[in-house]
């Protein structure tokens, strides 16, 4: 009694959490209006500021950055669109146009004539070069349920490889990112977020580019191999396991 206690417990966490990954089929995915570009809809990296402890930027943390930063970069290449000729905002508008952007649905992008405009910034990259704290400090608001629960999310590998990549084959297609998670298993300190853009045939299987915040001077790639159903990263080593955030 008590081992089958056991797994319905797990059987009803493991629904829970999958509940919190879910991605819509791509019969459902409506074409983004352009593709990401790495150069300008990615984050400047930080920088290390001189002093104390309590003057670094919020969220240094690699792996809490990272994911972070992959949300925030989703967020504006769907609902944002920069004004370079335009007046910057005051240091009160530019937090609440960051609140705007990010309080909207990650599942699709907006159109164009419902863009959030940022005025004064040629793109994120420059906006997050001058206001990255300002990014970082109110990411709070696109940590959705995954990043609550990350010990028993990586207990269990419900996903099923051939499909997740199809999923991001079929998502990137259409021009819409795809953040997802990465973990060894039983590995409970490994830990990666990527924000997937494009993809392309490659020997073996498919390749996909991608967006890691916490090493962002250029994109990795992110392959699967359909003989071995198991994904690797081109700047480590070792197949990795996969979750795909809504």
């Amino acid at each position: 009694m008590h081992h089958l206690t056991h797994f319905v417990v797990l059987g009803a966490l493991a629904g829970l959490l999958s509940g919190c990954s879910l991605v819509r089929p791509a019969a459902a995915l409506k074409p983004g209006p352009r593709a990401f570009d790495f150069a300008t809809d990615t984050l400047a990296e930080p920088i290390p500021e001189a002093g104390a402890a309590a003057n670094r930027e919020p969220l240094a943390d690699p792996a809490l950055r990272g994911w972070a930063d992959a949300q925030v970069a989703r967020q504006f290449f769907l609902h944002a669109r920069f004004e370079p000729a335009a007046q910057p905002p005051t240091s009160e508008q530019r937090i609440a146009l960051v609140r705007a952007v990010l309080g909207r649905s990650p599942r699709e992008a907006s159109p164009e004539a419902r863009r959030i405009v940022v005025p004064g910034y040629a793109n994120l990259r420059e906006f997050s070069r001058l206001h990255g704290y300002l990014l970082r400090a109110e990411s709070w608001l696109v940590c959705e349920c995954a990043s609550r629960a990350p010990l028993a999310d990586r207990a269990f590998d419900l996903a099923d490889g051939a499909g997740e990549a199809a999923r991001l084959s079929a998502a990137v297609a259409a021009n819409q990112p795809v953040l997802v998670r990465l973990y060894r298993r039983h590995q409970l300190r490994y830990q990666r977020a990527l924000l997937v853009f494009a993809t392309r045939d490659g020997e073996g299987g498919p390749r996909f580019a991608a967006y890691d915040p916490a090493a962002a001077r250029e994109p990795v790639e992110l392959a699967f191999n359909p003989a071995a159903g198991k994904f690797t990263v081109s700047d480590d080593a070792g197949a990795v396991a996969l979750r795909v955030a809504h």
